[in-house]
């Protein structure tokens, strides 16, 4: 979707701690030519990335600590983003960690299957390429594959423009390299890790999952999320055709959620129809009340609720 709205505000953005293409400090830089006020790192399952990117702004912009957490929801993958969370916070970067290690196994038995296929991908290279402990891109393990493939007449159709074709054609159940799916925690389990680390939790880009069913049916499915902890959905996105996000925000406003906005920034190698940070399709009307919502949605700020067990 074509990102031509800019915003000053922006709480999806990502850095090379996770899926993006460059380093805290370099992704800082270029918020800060973007004339962003307000940004949240939410790298994958990690929030390593934070500290780095809030001492390269230097108190130039407000940061909001965050994270993006896989979950599952109704059989599917789901993403939470996780904003005011601290990332000193033991339990959390624990469960995050669990999150983070069971992908990076993935990743290292689905290298062993291109290994068994007769295709000499190893995990000095991939670590190499991509790091020890990071969780890349998908488009760049396929690359790795397809590179060292070589002249392999399997994979002799495939090129830049066509490597998602090779998880289509190889990586789904029954192919040679299907891997299953590592473990994800179900989405009401992050609500409450996100609750409980004194954050506010949004899920991410949901129009994919809510596009096919009616107003009634979504809210049916939000109400009990809310009741577990759900604070918003991620309603401005570049994920989102301004259809999409009409209707979200329509939905957020009849279940009391807040309507949020994020680019999900990665860089302009993995997607390019995100220029710079800040940029969407449509952005927000009130941008800086989108950041005042959340911050009244924060555990703390809630008025304590009367406990009526006997």
């Amino acid at each position: 979707m074509p990102c031509t709205g800019t915003t000053p505000v922006d709480l999806h953005v990502h850095t090379r701690r996770s899926d993006g293409d460059d380093p805290p400090a370099a992704v800082a830089a270029r918020c800060l030519a973007a004339g962003l006020r307000v940004v949240s790192v939410v790298d994958h399952n990690t929030m390593g990335g934070v500290e780095e990117f809030t001492r390269a702004v230097d108190g130039r912009m407000t940061v909001i600590p965050g994270c993006e957490i896989t979950a599952e929801w109704r059989g599917e993958e789901v993403h939470c983003l996780a904003y005011f969370v601290d990332p000193g916070d033991a339990r959390l970067c624990r469960r995050l960690r669990d999150v983070h290690d069971g992908e990076v196994r993935w990743w290292r038995t689905w290298t062993e299957r291109v290994a068994s296929i007769g295709v000499p991908l190893t995990p000095r290279r991939v670590t190499a390429e991509i790091g020890a402990d990071r969780v890349a891109y998908v488009g760049d393990y396929l690359a790795l594959l397809a590179d060292a493939a070589g002249d392999d007449p399997r994979f002799a159709g495939y090129g830049p423009d066509t490597y998602g074709d090779i998880a289509a054609d190889w990586c789904r159940p029954g192919q040679p390299l299907h891997v299953p799916v590592p473990w994800r925690p179900d989405l009401t389990e992050v609500l409450a890790w996100v609750t409980e680390a004194g954050g506010v939790a949004v899920l991410a880009h949901p129009a994919p999952l809510l596009s096919a069913l009616d107003d009634a049916r979504c809210r049916a499915l939000l109400e009990p999320l809310a009741e577990a902890g759900l604070g918003g959905l991620e309603v401005w996105t570049s994920w989102h055709r301004p259809a999409d996000s009409a209707r979200l925000a329509q939905l957020c406003a009849a279940a009391g959620l807040v309507a949020t906005a994020g680019s999900d920034y990665h860089g302009t190698r993995v997607k390019p129809w995100v220029p710079e940070p800040g940029r969407l399709p449509t952005p927000p009307g009130d941008p800086m009340a989108i950041v005042d919502a959340l911050h009244e949605r924060r555990p703390s700020q809630l008025p304590a609720r009367q406990n009526n067990d006997h």
